[in-house]
């Protein structure tokens, strides 16, 4: 994979440490197999992630649409953030030169499956941690996906958000569906596994 790598993600972001997006490699490779035209972040914070996604979709022409509430908590409450925080993530886009491929988005996850409308292509949920969060997030959105569309998401597994593989797992078995699981080599905290499946 060579379209992502750190040193790619701009200005302040670039401080980000790894973790802020250590499946990169692993959602960069989905992404260029099936080529979403429609892409879904829930959980932007300052764009590390958005930047790379977005220089790689709009290879083909595709989107990226980015949901938060900028309030840099992702085990939070419904408060939006301060209006310099998104304007900082606006910013680190701009300067990476992948804001015409991004429409930010700054609401409640749950509040922005409510209002959207047509199909999606692919979902990366990593927004709020907590078990009932994660729930909602992967409820609100899964009548959006399509036949084919991937749904992928972070933090599986992570000693520090238990409320994530949790509701992943019941999910999984809600929906009838299977899910790959990938550790993440030399993740921090170890252990860390990025978890997807299309859509059947």
């Amino acid at each position: 994979m060579t379209h992502w790598a750190l040193a790619d993600i701009p200005d302040d972001a670039a401080t980000i440490p790894r973790r802020w997006f250590h499946h990169g490699e692993q959602m960069l490779a989905l992404l260029e197999r099936y080529q979403p035209q429609v892409t879904v972040e829930l959980g932007t914070w300052r764009g590390g992630s958005a930047t790379a996604i977005a220089r790689l979709v709009r290879t083909w022409g595709g989107l990226l649409y980015c949901v938060d509430t900028w309030t840099e908590d992702i085990t939070g409450g419904p408060v939006l953030g301060h209006p310099g925080m998104i304007a900082r993530a606006a910013g680190n886009l701009v300067r990476a030169g992948v804001s015409a491929s991004i429409r930010l988005i700054p609401a409640l996850t749950t509040d922005a499956a409510a209002a959207w409308v047509g199909p999606i292509d692919c979902l990366f949920v990593d927004a709020d941690h907590t078990y009932a969060s994660v729930t909602a997030d992967l409820e609100a959105w899964y009548p959006h996906l399509r036949s084919g569309s991937l749904l992928a998401g972070d933090d599986y597994r992570s000693p520090m958000y238990p409320g994530v593989t949790q509701a992943w797992d019941a999910f999984e078995a809600r929906h009838s569906l299977t899910f790959e699981r990938q550790e993440t080599p030399e993740s921090t905290p170890p252990g860390m596994t990025f978890i997807w499946g299309v859509i059947p």
